[in-house]
């Protein structure tokens, strides 16, 4: 009996352990089998298995081709669940017929707690393959036949799933037989925990299919020789991909005006690159990225597919191509001002051409980001451009955009330009007065054609934009000196605004010094306020050449310089309109008389400039002609 067990040195103590467990479960060694109240019904038999039936199938079929090497050799093969229950037996006649009377069979538990000492029950217990001669069973009925058993393993290796056992006579079972078990019960476990891996790989292949199909971009995949693996719905919709596709070279599905062999073969990538597809020439951009193998060696690409007018939208608000400013934003009251925005108001239904003329820092691009975000183009780009800070030789480029190779250092694949970027939105050319006079003549096919012809490109494009223009010179005069095309201007002033200077909107100043004079303070956290009504009236008679862009530069400078809560004339850096300090005494001991006294002779000038032009008088005043009128009674003066 010793032989039995070389190379098991705790067998021995294994089985005198279990008998002592079963004898303290008060069983009875002659019992004739597994008890009834242990067996399933058939509905509840089939129940188990459907709900183990992974496991349940590789098992039998492993069971079966182990039974095809020992058919009617004398043995006898049983399967078991994790809870001890028979679900599959299969063998040579004689010993299926000991097997039924010992109830070895389908739908009865054969645990140590039922049956006492035996093979299916120990290896449940101990987790380890057991070879149980038969003079060790407990059941007396069974000690003819030794028993070999070994766990089936989880995918995870935590749990045992189920016992695979070898029954047969006892002089014809060994120790090595054992080793036919154990095999088999390892093979099951591997093909369990193959399952499983496939199973994960596939949950992983469903997730990775629905981040592809998710995407608002195309998709596909490429392999070395530039063959479709896998396009995801968003691809195969913008390229108008055949339904056969996979397997197709990607230029026959595309066209040769797009060739990524070189890339793949030399295995770099790049980043949006414009091509054509068959699709009613729909324009596009691509990124290429090489796919390697762990061990580095190149076996395809992804490409990443954008329409055009996506790769605008997310280029323009990357870079900030947007209205921030609307109506609201403007600081005003004056009737100069109003009568600007009146005319703002009335372009934004329209989709004409709009030119704002002002001087320098009077807020013509504010005026042309809210008569887009008033516009039924509000939700498209906004898209600005300054005429007079780009070198002539870059301007044009900047806004037809190029080609690739149009010159040296052309960006590969090409650019788009301004025009193109404000697609279905607005065009912003500030300081067009500036503008080259071989530009302009560029400029005037574009709002003639609506096509836009990049450099070095032969192949027109077409733009639906609105240009709104600035200037702060004085075009008729350009166009008499030959500097300014004369049919230009006329089709970018359908629409003329005059944004009104700083000095001539009167009260307007003092909104405007507060409105800034707030958000500093509010940045440094301080309280700050106009010291009046000396700092009011030096803002007020101050002709501001640099409009509310130079207020502004001085309200934040007059912020810093304060050293307590109240702004003085001295903190703005416009000391020669300065009052003199007998003004200001003046001021302190009778401010109405002076206020009176100060409008008087600013009604008195400016009629005397005007030559008693009422209309001119109230416009740069920025009052209205009544006011004037009663201005007038008020002071005891007449308009002559």
């Amino acid at each position: 009996m010793t032989t039995q067990f070389q190379g098991m040195p705790n067998l021995q103590r294994i089985i005198e352990r279990s008998h002592e467990r079963s004898a303290s479960y008060k069983l009875d060694p002659n019992a004739r089998g597994a008890p009834e109240s242990s067996r399933l019904s058939s509905v509840d038999l089939a129940r188990r298995i459907e709900e183990q039936l992974e496991f349940f199938n590789i098992a039998r079929e492993q069971l079966d081709n182990l039974y095809r090497l020992l058919k009617d050799t004398g043995f006898c093969m049983a399967l078991a669940d994790g809870g001890g229950y028979v679900l599959y037996v299969i063998g040579d006649p004689d010993l299926i017929e000991h097997f039924k009377q010992r109830r070895c069979i389908p739908g009865y538990r054969w645990t140590e707690r039922d049956i006492g000492t035996c093979a299916i029950g120990l290896v449940l217990e101990e987790r380890i393959p057991i070879f149980l001669p038969g003079d060790r069973m407990f059941a007396a009925l069974a000690q003819k036949i030794s028993n070999a058993g070994a766990p089936v393993y989880s995918p995870d290796g935590k749990d045992v799933v189920g016992v695979v056992s070898l029954s047969g006579y006892s002089e014809k079972m060994h120790l090595h037989t054992l080793g036919l078990v154990r095999q088999a019960a390892e093979t099951i476990t591997a093909q369990l925990r193959e399952r499983e891996r496939l199973r994960e790989l596939d949950i992983q292949n469903q997730y990775m299919d629905a981040l592809l199909e998710s995407s608002s971009r195309g998709m596909l995949t490429v392999d070395q020789q530039g063959c479709i693996v896998q396009a995801n719905r968003r691809a195969r919709l913008l390229m108008d991909l055949p339904a056969n596709a996979v397997g197709m070279p990607f230029a026959d599905c595309v066209g040769e005006s797009f060739d990524i062999s070189i890339d793949l073969a030399s295995g770099r990538g790049f980043r949006s690159r414009e091509f054509l597809t068959k699709k009613e020439g729909s324009t596009h951009f691509a990124s290429l990225d090489p796919i390697r193998h762990v061990n580095g060696d190149l076996v395809g690409g992804l490409l990443t597919v954008i329409e055009k007018k996506e790769l605008i939208r997310v280029a323009t608000e990357m870079t900030g191509s947007y209205a921030h400013f609307t109506f609201d934003s403007l600081v005003g009251s004056s009737e100069t001002l109003r009568a600007a925005l009146h005319m703002a108001r009335i372009s934004a239904g329209s989709t004409t051409t709009v030119l704002l003329a002002g001087e320098t820092g009077t807020g013509k691009e504010l005026f042309a980001q809210a008569i887009h975000n008033e516009s039924d183009r509000k939700r498209q780009p906004f898209v600005a451009i300054n005429c007079g800070a780009i070198p002539k030789e870059l301007l044009e480029s900047e806004l037809f955009g190029y080609e690739e190779g149009a010159f040296t250092g052309a960006q590969k694949g090409g650019r788009p330009g301004k025009f193109e970027l404000a697609d279905n939105g607005t065009l912003f050319l500030d300081e067009i007065g500036d503008m080259p006079f071989d530009m302009q003549v560029k400029l005037l096919r574009v709002l003639q054609t609506g096509e836009i012809q990049r450099v070095g490109g032969l192949r027109s494009v077409p733009v639906n934009l609105r240009i709104i223009s600035a200037t702060n010179k004085d075009l008729k005069k350009a166009i008499e000196e030959r500097q300014f095309r004369e049919d230009l201007y006329y089709r970018i002033c359908t629409l003329k605004i005059v944004v009104p200077p700083l000095r001539d909107r009167g009260g307007d100043i003092l909104l405007l010094a507060n409105h800034f004079l707030k958000r500093y303070a509010l940045q440094l956290n301080r309280r700050l306020r106009l010291k009046s009504p000396e700092t009011e009236n030096a803002l007020l008679h101050y002709s501001w050449p640099g409009n509310i862009r130079q207020l502004e530069s001085s309200i934040e400078r007059a912020v810093h310089l304060a050293e307590g809560n109240e702004l003085m004339p001295n903190h703005f850096g416009i000391s020669d309109f300065m009052l003199s300090k007998d003004d200001l005494q003046r001021n302190q001991s009778s401010t109405l008389q002076t206020l009176a006294e100060v409008e008087r002779q600013a009604l008195v000038k400016t009629l005397e400039h005007f030559k008693g032009n009422i209309c001119k008088a109230a416009r740069t005043l920025g009052v209205s002609r009544p006011t004037i009128y009663r201005k007038l009674k008020n002071y005891g003066l007449s308009v002559d």
